[in-house]
Formats: C-alpha cells, sequence, structure tokens
C-alpha cells in the first residue's frame, strides 16, 4: 500500500496515518524492505543471452538466469543480478580516430574516462567467458546482452500477452560510438525493432527487475572475482 499509494509529493496522508500503529512492529520484524525498484513502475529487466560453441553444429543458445538452470531461486537471483551488473557496467567503444580530437573539443580526461570504461566492461566480459569455458570445456563464447521489456498498460489491457512473449526480449547491440556522438555527449542509438535478431525465450520465470540494495552485492561479489 505503501507504494502503490506514493506519487510526486511522497506518500499519501491518509496512507500513513493508517499504517503509523504498525510501522514499529514491521521495523521490529523487519516487515517494511519495500522492493522500491519493483513498485510502482519497474523498468526493464536485462539478461545475458550465451552462444556457446558447436563443432559442425548450430551453436548452443543459452539464457542466464533461467530457473530450469538456476536453482534454489537464490541462485537464480545471483546470476540474475550479474547479468544487471554487466549492463550498468556498458560502454560502447570508441571509434579509431577519436584520439585526434583532443583538444578544444574533447579533454583527454574525457577520453581516457570513455577508454577505461570500454576496459572495465570488456574486462568483466571476459571474467564471464573464462568462467563459462571453464564449465563447457574450452568452447568459444558469445555474450549478448537481452532486454527483457514490460509492456505498456495501455497495450496490454487491449491485448494482454504473456510477460515472456518472444517480442518482448530484445538483443542489444555492441556498437561503437560514432564521432558525433561522443562530441555530442549522446551514446549511439540502438538499431530499430526490424533491425534486432530474433531472441529465443527463456524457459522460467521471467525477471521483473532488481533491487539496487542487492545490486551492491553483485558489485562486492564482482570484486571479490
Amino acid at each position: 500500500m505503501a507504494f502503490q499509494s506514493r506519487g510526486p509529493r511522497g506518500l499519501s496522508p491518509s496512507v500513513a496515518a493508517m499504517l503509523r500503529p504498525f510501522s514499529g512492529y514491521a521495523q521490529f520484524l523487519y516487515l517494511d524492505r519495500g522492493y522500491a525498484f519493483f513498485a510502482p513502475n519497474p523498468g526493464p529487466s536485462h539478461l545475458l543471452r550465451v552462444e556457446i560453441e558447436a563443432e559442425n553444429q548450430t551453436p548452443e543458445v543459452r539464457i542466464y538466469p533461467d530457473l530450469e538452470q538456476q536453482w534454489p531461486r537464490l541462485l537464480y537471483h545471483r546470476h540474475f543480478m550479474l547479468a544487471e551488473f554487466l549492463n550498468d557496467a556498458y560502454q560502447p567503444k570508441l571509434p579509431v580516430e577519436a584520439a585526434s580530437l583532443v583538444g578544444p573539443e574533447l579533454s583527454i580526461e574525457e577520453l581516457q574516462a570513455w577508454r577505461l570504461g570500454r576496459q572495465r566492461y570488456e574486462k568483466i566480459t571476459d571474467s564471464m567467458k573464462n568462467r563459462l569455458k571453464s564449465e563447457f570445456g574450452n568452447r568459444e563464447i558469445k555474450i549478448d546482452r537481452l532486454e527483457h521489456l514490460l509492456p505498456d498498460f495501455v497495450a496490454y489491457a487491449a491485448d494482454p500477452t504473456p510477460l515472456n512473449d518472444p517480442a518482448t526480449y530484445l538483443v542489444i547491440e555492441d556498437i561503437p560510438i560514432t564521432l558525433e556522438t561522443l562530441l555530442g555527449g549522446q551514446l549511439q542509438a540502438l538499431p530499430g525493432p526490424g533491425e534486432r535478431e530474433s531472441v529465443p525465450v527463456p524457459t522460467g520465470e521471467p525477471a521483473q527487475g532488481n533491487d539496487p540494495a542487492e545490486q551492491n552485492d553483485s558489485s562486492l561479489q564482482e570484486s571479490s572475482q
């Protein structure tokens, strides 16, 4: 009720007054952990699409997380947080000509920040690939980021579709940033829906979002690795 009645001006006064007698008990019993990320307007979640090389065959495709592969639920959630962590770390690759722009238009500090961000993303991706190679016999691994969109309320009300509908899973292309975009301070736009490749629907329960508090746990886990 607290999250559903919260608006731009804060919590509804009437709901706040109604919940006040219970707040002490909720805090003492740790029942007030409101998952703010999930309500009232959760955004898209992110997953990993992994292609595993198969000799003389079509590459094996796996989606992480997958409830049929990662269980109990805590293990599924850990994989989900790692997928979100990789997406948050993403930085597009710079064009080769970027170094020539250093000067009034682009400071050396900005260029270094871009390069360090990209190196960090590549190191995280390589770490995940190495872990998968140790599991699948040192076969070549390709990792793509997926974005799982939530249906618009109006469209869903008019034509309800399953949350794991194939059209809601989009591959996020790793596209180098252009010089024009770099100078404009904006990221390279992703391809339109018609230009994106189809994605197999993950099995198990589709993920809905991530908890920022637990995202810190993912960062700690990545640091320990």
